[in-house]
Formats: C-alpha cells, structure tokens, sequence
C-alpha cells in the first residue's frame, strides 16, 4: 500500500500549502506553476471522464479551455459519482476518472489485479466543505466535536449528542426546535469525506435529511431554517450562511472564506482527484497526457478558479506531472 501512503503525503501538502493572495484581492496563482505549451493543434481523438457529481464543474471548464487548443478533440463527462471513477478507468470506460473522496485499499487491489498496475491518482484541486445554515440563523461558529454531535449517532469527538438548538445556546421558542442535519446520499464523495473528517468514521443519524445532489440540500435549509447540511464552498447561496468552524472550543473560529482559510487554517478542505490509468511501462496517450498537462499548468489552475474551487501550488503540481511521466524540465 505504499502508493496510498505516498498519496497521503501529497494531499497533506496540498493542504497545508497557503494560497497566493494579495491584499484585499481575489485569489492568486502561484508564480511557479508551468506553462503550458500546446503541441500540433491538429491533435485529434476522444477523451471521456467519468465520475463526481462536484469534478464535473471544473472537469467541463477544463475540458472548455483544452478544446480551444485542440477543437478536433471531443471530451465526454458522465456524472456517475465517485463510487464509479476508479472502476469506469479499470473496466476502460473512461479514460479519466474524477474522484471527489479517497481512493479505498479495495479499489487498488481489485484495479492492480485487473490492470496488472496501480491506478494513479492525482490531485488538481482542493475544495473547502462549508457547514450551512438558514440565512437568519444567528449562530456564530460550530467546533467539530459539536458539528459531529449534530450529525452523529457515535459522537466519537467525545461531545453529546446535539438534537435541539437550546442545546447551541438559542433562547426561547427556538431552544425546544430540533436540529434537522441535511446530506447526502452514503456514497458521494462528499458525504464519505464528511463521515471520515468530522465524525471520524461514525455514524450518521437514522433521520438524515438525504439529497440527490447539492442544490437540492442548500434547497432544503432555505426551506426549512431548523436545518444545517455540508457541501462545498462554490454552493454558496444568498438564501443560506456558512458557519465559522473551530477545531475544538477554545480555538479561533475560521471562516470558510476568510484570509485565515487562505492561510491554510480551516479544517474542513478535501483534495479532488483525478484517477490515472498509466502503466509505468508504458508512456500516455497523446490527447491524455495533453489534458493532464493542461490541467496542472497555470492556465488549467486558472480554470479551477473560475469553477469556484481551490488551486494547487506549482511543487505539488510538478509532482503529479512527474508521477505519470509527463515532468518538464525546471
């Protein structure tokens, strides 16, 4: 398993790392991110990606931006969800996967038994997951113990279970009105995500509001002000809020979109990732290895702005080209 280990690695330094921000301006991408160079614009073939409902955003401003360099190829995008992008590359029904979770042990062993190689997963872009609540909502920040004890039968934080508002601290008629925790389906990406980062491993309450997708979950806390749910930050609504979020009582509370959570201190941020079928043996096909190269260049980290998610850095960047064969010469 020495290829999860290695993607640990990767994702912590990818979380970790700051973004480029000026003052009081709109994210910046780092300097030393490479540039894309396009090969014979006559580059023709098909390229299809499967997978995360939430890739798909940016996997279509992609594939936008690659066709204006290559208008003879096509790209395909099939919304499958995470549980289908590693299987839809093994069985070669797509030639990318998009996978909004972490990859599990199961899924490499059945892929490196099918393939005879590993499956390469590389992560082009973060997304922050912020905790939602009704517009009118006063509550000023959640911990992670009381955003666990909020969505959880464990509470394995070690908090008590949180069923009514009172318990947060709402007066009056609000205090007796139930806490209605909204999500979605148990094998989206973001959904495994949340079950893993803040109820570590637990498990979600039987009376879960489940959703198809997340509009209809931000739909659901308009429509019902008792309610909090999770999704990314490129939801975000006028119609909802996003709660400043503490790792434990007594530590600040960061907002989802604050110069803090630029620095690198909020907690919730998840790595989106692309699945690989690259046999070290052998090198890329063309219009792949032109699409990934595009999609860790600047330009590409440009596109992951415009799709309302999180750049990498140039390091880790290089370190993915590298992984597939493709690095350049720095």
């Amino acid at each position: 398993m020495q290829k999860l280990g290695a993607l640990s690695l990767l994702v912590g330094l990818l979380i970790a790392s700051p973004l480029v921000k000026a003052a009081d301006q709109p994210v910046m991408l780092d300097p030393d991110l490479p540039v894309y160079r396009p090969v014979n614009t006559q580059l023709k073939g098909e390229l299809k990606l499967a997978g995360s409902n939430t890739m798909s955003h940016v996997a279509a401003t992609w594939a936008d931006g690659f066709r204006q360099f290559y208008p003879g190829v096509t790209v395909t995008i099939d919304v499958t969800g995470s549980r289908e992008a590693v299987s839809s590359v093994q069985t070669g029904e797509a030639h990318i996967g998009l996978l909004s979770r972490g990859i599990s042990s199961d899924e490499v062993v059945g892929y490196q038994k099918a393939k005879g190689h590993y499956p390469q997963v590389l992560a082009p872009c973060l997304e922050r997951i912020a905790v939602y609540v009704h517009k009118d909502n006063p509550i000023r920040g959640l911990t992670l113990q009381q955003i666990d004890g909020i969505f959880s039968t464990t509470a394995k934080r070690g908090g008590e279970p949180i069923r009514k508002w009172g318990q947060l601290g709402f007066p009056g008629a609000w205090a007796e009105q139930p806490v209605v925790p909204r999500g979605r389906s148990g094998d989206t990406g973001s959904q495994v995500y949340f079950q893993e980062a803040v109820l570590l491993g637990g498990e979600f309450r039987t009376d879960l509001q489940n959703h198809p997708d997340n509009l209809e979950l931000l739909k659901g806390i308009t429509e019902d002000p008792r309610s909090v749910g999770f999704a990314g930050l490129s939801y975000d609504n006028p119609n909802v809020r996003a709660v400043p979020v503490a790792i434990q009582a007594g530590t600040p509370y960061v907002g989802v979109d604050s110069p803090e959570a630029d620095a690198g201190h909020y907690p919730l941020v998840r790595p989106l990732q692309l699945v690989i079928n690259h046999d070290p043996k052998q090198p890329l096909p063309a219009v792949e290895a032109e699409f990934i190269k595009y999609i860790f260049s600047r330009v590409g980290q440009e596109d992951v702005i415009k799709a309302g998610f999180q750049p990498i850095p140039a390091r880790p960047a290089n370190i993915a080209l590298d992984a597939v064969g493709l690095g350049i010469a720095r």
